[in-house]
């Protein structure tokens, strides 16, 4: 995944609407930290670098750089587990 991938969340999937949960085939996910923030503006139109701008946007002062790293890092684990989708 890089930042012109434009991640989808696969079939089945679907955050909770009210927990910091995501619903998976499987059963749940718990989400820790910005995780909600992430998935929320997955809508699979949005590319990586926007959703990052997003995110910059809402957290002001945080490290670009470090965002970035954390986002990409975040979508390639969901997409190791299947939960994302490119």
């Amino acid at each position: 995944m890089d930042m012109d991938s434009i991640p989808g969340l696969a079939p089945g999937c679907r955050l909770h609407p009210t927990q910091d949960v995501l619903l998976v085939p499987e059963g749940t996910l718990k989400l820790s930290g910005p995780t909600r923030d992430v998935l929320v503006r997955i809508d699979g139109s949005r590319n990586v670098t926007a959703i990052v701008d997003d995110l910059l946007q809402r957290y002001a002062g945080a490290n670009e750089d470090e965002v970035r790293s954390d986002v990409l890092a975040l979508l390639e684990r969901l997409e190791q587990r299947g939960v994302v989708r490119t």
